[in-house]
This record gives C-alpha cells, structure tokens and sequence, in this order.
C-alpha cells in the first residue's frame, strides 16, 4: 500500500466522525432559527413568568461589575421575585404582586423604597411583545452559547435615533433570558447582564427564600412613601415627547429625611423607560446632563423648579423630554 493510501485509510474515519459531530451540532441551531423574533420575545415573556428558577446574574456597567442572586418563584398565577446583591454595599430587591421593596442596607441602617411594579426586576417587556414592532425593528443575529446553555441572539434595532439597540440571548430549551446587552449609536456596549448560572425550580420555592434577608438586621432608619396621583392631577404638559413614549404614571414621592415632595413622571415605549423628577428649587442653578453606562441624564432648571429626566435611552431623548415640559400653571410675578 503506497503512502498516499495508508494516510488517506486513517483518516477517512476521523473526517467522517468529525462530520457527524458538526451535523449533529448545527441540527438544533437550524431548529432554532425556524421562529421569528417576535416568537421568541413572546416565549421567553411566557417562560420568564411562568416558570421558577434561580441564578447569579452579573451586570457591569462603567467598568463596575456586580454580582446578584435572583430567584424568581411562580405558583398559582402569582409571582414572587428577589434580587441580592453579593458585595457591598448590601442591597436587597424583593417583587410580590403588585409591589417592589429596595432595602440598603450601611450596615448600621437600612433604607426602604416602596414602589408599585408588576414587571420583573430583570428585564422589562409588554405583555403584547408585538407591540415593540411599532419602533424596533426585531431580527435574529445567530445561536451562541451562554453558561452552557444554547442561545438564540434577538435584536431589537430602534427605527429612530431615540432608542438602543437591544441583544437578548434566549435560552434555546427553557425559553429563559440568559443575558442582555444594550449598545450605543456607535454599536458599542454600554450595559450587560449575563446569568452566570441559571437553573429551573422543579419543587416549589419556600417562601422564606423570597422573604427580605436584610430588613431586621439593622435598625430602619428611611421609608420612601409613594402616592399614585391621577393624571387629571398632572400640572404639566410634555411638548416634543419623541414618538412612543407614553405617560403610564404619575406619582408624588416623599423620601427622607427632608420628606419634600418630588413628582414623578415615568414614560415608556413598553420596553425602554425614562422617568421625569420635579422638585421646587431656589437659589443658584444651572442646567446639565451626565452619563452613567447606558443611562443618560438631563437636568434643567425653570421657574423655580429643578427638572430631572433620566432613562436608559440615549442622551437626545432625555435632553428633549426635559427641554419639553412645561407647567399649565403661570409662574408667580
């Protein structure tokens, strides 16, 4: 047997085995690929509320990197969730029905923030996912792997300048989101969160897991109290608002030690936020804007009062959001 025989019979064998093994990994990367976007945004809504899981979720932003436990507990149509920080400064979310407690705690002190929210700590989306299709375009970029687990990659590409682009990585099996990034209008990363681990709950989550950890360690030093005001009760009107953005509450919030009120206007598109705070101001002012990742903010001061709109939305949309409120009621002479 010439040489050029001997090498082509040993490996024959090898190319044939490494094929199989490429035939049988691209299988599910086809199957995959056979939903549309929009599919997959509705199964991992579904999947995200339905189901119970736990996980540590990574999340770096300006070069700071946190780490939190979550765990997310559905029974009976109601959910429960609770994000923990691993690293200090302690700082505890915990989600039941319609409310979210922030507990921080200083080690001497906590500090509460009591919210009505219904959306999960994690990542925010309407309930009619389909609703996105009106100001994002929604693609799919390819598979990757994430914490060992196969991902489908969902885009939502902003059909204006007004909004990020969004990645999702999809679980492929479960449905989970397993991580988030946001980009720039130069297509750079501002903000990540990534599961490191994230496994399903088959048995029921003991509710002391989802109880506050950090509440009775120390002494509650501040409540944040929140009324809901109805929107006929809205002094202000919103001029150049860009095209989507919605009022979906109004809200007066005391927090201490002062207890003076600020309101609180949160606008969405269903998917990115941006919330307006109005407080009285005096003295010497002046108007600024400041990034932090993917959070733009826009201060402006009028009239005697300090106006400040931030959101994870690029730094135009909180700059005309805040350039365009106006009160209805004529400033004092």
């Amino acid at each position: 047997m010439n040489r050029f025989a001997r090498n082509f019979k040993i490996k024959l064998p090898l190319r044939l085995v490494l094929c199989g093994i490429l035939f049988f990994l691209v299988l599910p990367v086809f199957a995959v690929e056979s939903q549309s976007g929009l599919d997959w945004l509705k199964a991992m809504r579904k999947a995200s509320s339905q189901l119970s899981y736990r996980g540590v979720l990574v999340y770096i932003r300006s070069q700071q990197v946190d780490s939190f436990k979550l765990i997310h507990s559905a029974r009976d149509g109601q959910e429960q969730e609770k994000l923990l920080s691993m690293s200090s400064p302690l700082r505890e979310v915990v989600r039941t029905g319609g409310s979210v407690s922030v507990y921080s705690n200083d080690g001497q002190h906590v500090v509460v923030d009591i919210k009505p929210e219904s959306k999960s700590l994690v990542l925010e989306l309407p309930e009619d996912p389909s609703l996105l299709a009106r100001y994002y375009e929604i693609n799919l970029r390819g598979q990757e792997y994430v914490a060992g687990h196969l991902a489908q990659v969902v885009a939502l590409e902003p059909k204006d300048h007004f909004r990020y682009t969004r990645l999702i990585w999809i679980d492929a099996e479960q449905k989970l989101p397993l991580k988030f990034e946001v980009l720039n209008d130069e297509g750079e990363s501002v903000e990540q969160m990534v599961f490191t681990s994230l496994n399903l709950e088959t048995h029921p989550i003991p509710s002391s897991e989802l109880e506050p950890s950090i509440k009775g360690s120390a002494a509650i030093a501040q409540i944040t109290h929140r009324e809901v005001r109805p929107m006929g009760a809205l002094n202000w009107t919103l001029n150049n608002v860009p095209e989507g953005f919605q009022i979906v509450s109004y809200v007066l919030v005391k927090r201490p030690p002062s207890n003076a009120p600020v309101e609180q206007i949160l606008l969405s598109d269903g998917f990115s936020s941006v919330s307006v705070y109005i407080e009285k101001k005096s003295g010497p002012t002046g108007n600024g804007s400041r990034t932090l990742g993917a959070i733009n903010v826009d201060t402006v001061y009028r009239d005697g009062f300090k106006i400040t709109a931030m959101g994870e939305v690029p730094g135009r949309t909180v700059e005309a959001i805040a350039q365009g409120l106006r009160s209805k009621v004529a400033p004092a002479q």
